[in-house]
C-alpha cells in the first residue's frame, strides 16, 4: 500500500491536476503530450496502488469506473450508474472510502464525491432509493465519444471496426448479417437509422462494438444503451453513451460468458432526470435491434498484438413499428 506521496511522479502529477485543477483526461492528454488512454491508465493505476487491499473485492469491470468517479471524470448517466453500483456493492463502497481518505486533502474546499448508502441500509431507514439505472459497467465509457475511442480496453475492437465498418456492415451482406431481415421482415423500415454490432475475440476476451447512424443526437439528459436482449423483463446491459452531434453512436463492451444464449442485440434510448443524489435513469423504447447470430466462419484479422477473431457481424435495424 502506497501513500499519495509515494506514488510515481507521473501518477501523482496526474491525480493532482485532475483533483486540484479540475482537468479532464482529455485536457491532460493535450497538456502532457501523451495519449489520453495513458492518462486514464495512470490515474486508475494510482488509485489501485493507494488501496490495493480493499480493491481486491471490487469487480474488475467496475474498478476503472469507480476510479473515474472519485476523480470527477464522469457525468450524467455515468454518475448515475456508478452511484447505483455503490449502493449495491459494499466492496465498492469500502474501496471508495479508502480512496477518499487518501485523497481528501486534494479536493478543493473538501468537496468529496458522495458515497450513497447501501440498499439494505436505505430500506432499513424507510427511505426510497433513487433508481440505480440500467447502465452497466461499460457505459460508462466516457460521456464524450472520443474518450470511448481512446479507451485502452476497447482499442482492439475499434481496430476491427476500422477494418470492417465500411464494407457492407449496413447492407447485411456478411454471413452473420441475417439479423436485420429477420428482426424486421414484416414491415418497411427506415433506411437512415441503422447500425451494426461486431463481436470479436482476442487474448481470451470477447468484446462487442456497436456503431449506429441516423439516431436522434443526444442532449445533456439523453443517451443510448446497448443490451443483450430477450424481452423487456430479461436483458443485460453492455454499455451506454451519448451520440455525437450528427447522431452517430459507438459503444464498446465486454461480453459475458453466456452471451450466445441471448437472442438479440438491442439499442434503447435512455433519459436522465434529476440532479445529484436524486438523479435517475429511465430506459426508453428500442431504436435498433438485430438477431444475435454468429458468423458461419470466424474471420481472423490483424497481426501481432492486434490479432483478433471476428465472431459475428450483426446488422441492427429499427423495429417495424419504430418511427421515432
Amino acid at each position: 500500500m502506497a501513500t499519495f506521496d509515494q506514488l510515481p511522479d507521473e501518477q501523482r502529477a496526474i491525480v493532482e491536476l485532475v483533483l486540484q485543477q479540475g482537468k479532464s483526461y482529455d485536457e491532460l492528454s493535450d497538456m502532457l503530450g501523451i495519449p489520453e488512454a495513458r492518462v486514464r491508465e495512470r490515474a486508475r493505476d494510482a488509485l489501485v496502488q493507494l488501496a490495493p487491499v480493499s480493491v481486491r473485492g471490487v469487480e474488475e469491470d467496475w474498478r476503472g469506473q469507480l476510479a473515474d468517479y472519485v476523480l470527477g471524470q464522469q457525468a450524467g448517466p455515468e454518475v448515475t450508474a456508478t452511484r447505483g453500483h455503490l449502493r449495491r456493492s459494499e466492496a465498492a463502497r469500502s474501496w471508495t472510502r479508502s480512496l477518499l481518505d487518501s485523497l481528501e486533502q486534494l479536493y478543493p474546499n473538501g468537496d468529496l464525491p458522495a458515497i450513497p448508502n447501501g440498499e439494505r441500509a436505505t430500506r432499513a431507514s424507510g427511505a426510497t432509493p433513487s433508481e440505480p439505472g440500467p447502465l452497466g459497467p461499460s457505459a460508462l465509457a466516457a460521456v464524450r465519444r472520443r474518450r470511448i475511442l481512446a479507451a485502452a480496453a476497447g482499442a482492439l475492437v475499434v481496430l476491427v471496426a476500422v477494418l470492417l465498418w465500411p464494407i457492407g456492415l449496413l447492407t447485411g451482406d456478411d454471413d452473420g448479417d441475417k439479423s436485420g431481415n429477420q428482426a424486421a421482415s414484416t414491415s418497411p423500415i427506415s433506411t437512415k437509422r441503422q447500425g451494426a454490432a461486431i463481436i470479436a475475440k482476442s487474448k481470451g476476451k470477447t468484446q462487442v462494438l456497436v456503431q449506429a447512424q441516423g439516431l436522434k443526437p443526444s442532449t445533456q439528459t439523453t443517451a443510448y444503451q446497448v443490451w443483450l436482449y430477450d424481452s423487456d423483463s430479461k436483458r443485460k446491459s453492455l454499455g451506454a453513451t451519448p451520440t455525437d452531434k450528427q447522431g452517430n453512436l459507438q459503444v464498446i463492451g465486454d461480453l459475458p460468458a453466456d452471451y450466445k444464449q441471448w437472442k438479440y442485440i438491442d439499442v434503447t434510448s435512455v433519459t436522465v432526470t434529476g440532479e445529484g443524489q436524486d438523479q435517475t435513469v429511465k430506459t426508453g423504447a428500442s431504436v435498433l435491434r438485430g438477431l444475435l447470430e454468429m458468423a458461419s466462419k470466424p474471420i481472423e484479422t490483424g497481426t501481432g498484438k492486434n490479432r483478433a477473431t471476428v465472431l459475428a457481424n450483426i446488422t441492427l435495424l429499427p423495429l417495424p413499428d419504430s418511427n421515432s
